[in-house]
Formats: C-alpha cells, sequence, structure tokens
C-alpha cells in the first residue's frame, strides 16, 4: 500500500515507462533511459505554461522595495530573481502582493497579517511608461519594467517553479496530478515517435489525440478537455460580475 500525503503524486516517471510503450504499440526499440527522456520534456513544456498547484512554491521570500532598493541603486527596476527563494527559477508567476501598511516587517508571507494587502494589477510597458517619472505614490501597478514607489513597501511574488529532476531521471518524482499522466505519456510517444523511431504517422495519430482536429472543433483532444486543479477548485464557487459604464 503506498501511504502519501493526499493530492500528492505517489509515482515516478519510470512508472509511465509501460504506458508510453502501449502507446507506441509495445514497440521493444524504445528504452526505458530514451522514454524518460521524452517525458523530462514533455513535463517541461506542458509545465511551462499551464497552472500546476503541485508546483506552486512554498517558499515565497518577502523583498523590501522602495526608493534606490532597486537593480543597480534604481527606484522602479528589480530583477525577477529578487522575489525568487534562493536555487528556483519560475514558469508562471501571479501579481505581485504588496502590504500597505507600513512599520512591521514580516519575513514571509505567511506571516502577513493584521495589515492591509493589495493584488497589483499588470499594464502594458507602453501604459506605465508615462507613471515612472512620477514618484511619492503607492505602487498599485507593475510592469516588467516596474513601477515607482515613494516610500519601502514589503512586496511578495506568488510564482510557479519549474519542474525538478532528480540525477537518476527515471526515479524523479512527478508534480502533476495522476489524472495528467496519461497526457505526458502521449505527449513524451509522440517526441519519441517523431525522433528515434521516425515514425511520421504515429506522430500524425497522437496529435490527433492529445490536440484534436481542427476541422472539427467539437471534439477537441484530451489535452484541452482536461481541466487544471484550479478549475476543478472554482467548479462550485460563485461569480462575481460588476457592470461597467464609461463615460460618452
Amino acid at each position: 500500500m503506498i501511504n502519501n500525503l493526499p493530492g500528492s503524486n505517489p509515482h515516478k516517471i519510470a512508472d509511465l515507462y509501460p504506458g508510453i510503450l502501449a502507446k507506441l504499440q509495445n514497440r521493444t526499440d524504445i528504452t526505458e533511459q530514451q522514454a524518460a527522456y521524452a517525458v523530462r520534456s514533455a513535463l517541461l513544456d506542458i509545465t511551462e505554461s499551464m497552472i500546476f498547484e503541485e508546483l506552486r512554491s512554498p517558499n515565497i521570500p518577502m523583498v523590501t522595495a522602495g526608493p534606490g532598493m532597486g537593480w543597480q541603486g534604481s527606484n522602479y527596476a528589480y530583477q525577477v530573481s529578487t522575489f525568487l527563494a534562493p536555487g528556483d527559477d519560475y514558469t508562471l508567476m501571479e501579481d505581485p502582493v504588496i502590504c500597505l501598511t507600513q512599520g512591521t516587517q514580516f519575513t514571509s508571507p505567511s506571516q502577513v497579517n493584521n495589515t492591509v494587502t493589495y493584488a497589483m494589477d499588470y499594464m502594458t510597458p507602453k501604459a506605465i511608461r508615462p507613471l515612472l517619472g512620477i514618484g511619492g505614490g503607492i505602487p498599485l501597478k507593475y510592469t516588467r519594467f516596474g513601477t515607482q514607489p515613494g516610500q519601502p513597501y514589503q512586496v511578495f511574488l506568488p510564482y510557479q517553479i519549474r519542474h525538478r529532476f532528480t540525477s537518476n531521471l527515471p526515479d524523479s518524482p512527478l508534480f502533476i496530478p495522476t489524472s495528467w499522466e496519461e497526457i505526458v505519456e502521449y505527449s513524451a510517444a509522440m517526441r519519441l515517435a517523431q525522433g528515434p523511431l521516425r515514425w511520421p504517422d504515429m506522430v500524425k495519430d497522437i496529435k490527433l489525440i492529445l490536440y484534436g482536429d481542427p476541422k472539427t472543433p467539437d471534439q477537441p483532444g484530451i489535452l484541452a478537455a482536461r481541466k487544471l486543479q484550479i478549475e476543478r477548485d472554482q467548479n462550485k464557487s460563485t461569480r462575481q460580475l460588476i457592470p461597467v459604464v464609461q463615460r460618452y
């Protein structure tokens, strides 16, 4: 019996090997190591553009941002690595969260209490450019070029780390839901069919399974039909619509 934490995946890359071979008509000329490299590429590709709760960083640092505290003494430019834990690389990020209450210093987001926090809204670099020369305000907007705070504020950045692997690749744990393993198997099988097997017909068949036929959009592939954990969590939640009336 496998004793694992609720919601965690008890499997490793080697556990996908039989499923990959089955999707390649049980070919015997694919080694476990070749399949592991294909799974690695598939995981890096899929987890770079989709949200997976298993990859949400638990060690988000608190960063103090303010005049002269940015990159090379800048008032508004900060490197992304400033907001990451040491050794982390990220794939996706949420909006930075700024603590508006002054005077209290927190060492981690889990300690933030009795203070007002605000999720900063994204603006395009062009839209925010006129604001960069105006100091003294609260940076409630951000872009890749930053905003200019008028005084020090504590900020933290929720982010998703890049999928990690052990030195023995087949023994690497999977940081995806078990329901996504089939997609990873098909994606790895497609890479193997494209590469060492030189099997174009199989590549075409697997692409149809993964992405569907563009000529029949009402029949999406399994990748489009699979829901992320965040979508399942929101399934029964209420939604709020705020009507906006613009001036003529």
